[in-house]
């Protein structure tokens, strides 16, 4: 979620919180004698007022603090969501300040991996499209659903279980995602870089290159207060033959 939408989500907690402070003081109030009898006092009919009053105050207390516990747990829990919140809030505060802070070296890696797999998922997903459309045309051609069922097990077993979902994303949609999938993958890499070094003091020694099939992949070392950091990458699949995977391997540097 981003920052506006967790906001959003503390507002409307914050007024179910005034909501439920109400019913917690509507609990205490009616646990009074008056309140007792404004309720129930319909119900005397032709009794003795202290003898009903006896029989059915102790009840009517005990429904009373049911309702309050109630209510003070809804209280709790409400108070802890928007705890919750603010915490994502400071996570995605302190992930984007760290993806706007890192080095150069890294944004040009991320944007190199993003371009790749927008250019293998948007061809994916044309080809499931054309894959989908082949498989139809058994059933206008030869009437048969067994064969068109068929058809799609295999675009299945091929494309994943989520090939349908697929073949209905958007350009944007597919940008979007990898967008998120790169931060990802960056975030993941400095962590543990850091976990190594500490603080990151320079990373002038990162630098990109081509592996043996041309594409880019990050090599070098960072350091940091506490130490060095050997960043190795290696990269496997390609286009038309796997989505680019990165596996990037982060070593204590002597």
């Amino acid at each position: 979620m981003t920052i506006e939408q967790l906001q959003e989500r503390i507002s409307k907690k914050e007024e179910e919180i005034t909501k439920i402070e109400k019913r917690i003081q509507k609990w205490k109030d009616a646990q009074c004698e008056e309140c007792f009898w404004k309720r129930y006092e319909w119900l005397l009919g032709g009794r003795d007022r202290a003898t009903f009053f006896a029989q059915f105050y102790p009840d009517h207390i005990k429904d009373c603090e049911k309702e309050l516990d109630r209510a003070i747990d809804d209280l709790h829990y409400a108070q802890t969501t928007i705890e919750n919140y603010k915490q994502q809030i400071k996570d995605v505060q302190a992930k984007e300040n760290t993806l706007n802070d890192m080095p150069e070296t890294l944004v040009k890696f991320r944007d190199y991996m993003i371009s790749h797999w927008d250019e293998y998922d948007i061809w994916k997903r044309d080809q499931i499209k054309k894959e989908e459309a082949k498989a139809y045309e058994l059933v206008t051609k030869s009437s048969s659903w067994d064969a068109y069922r068929q058809a799609q097990r295999e675009i299945r077993n091929k494309w994943g279980a989520n090939w349908n979902d697929f073949m209905h994303l958007s350009n944007e949609e597919i940008h979007k995602q990898n967008v998120k999938d790169a931060d990802k993958l960056i975030l993941n890499l400095l962590n543990r870089t850091i976990s190594i070094t500490g603080k990151i003091v320079d990373t002038n020694g990162l630098y990109l290159s081509q592996d043996n099939n041309g594409f880019s992949i990050i090599n070098g070392v960072v350091i940091g207060e506490n130490g060095k950091a050997k960043v190795e990458s290696i990269l496997a699949g390609g286009y038309n033959i796997q989505r680019l995977h990165v596996r990037v391997l982060v070593k204590e540097a002597r």
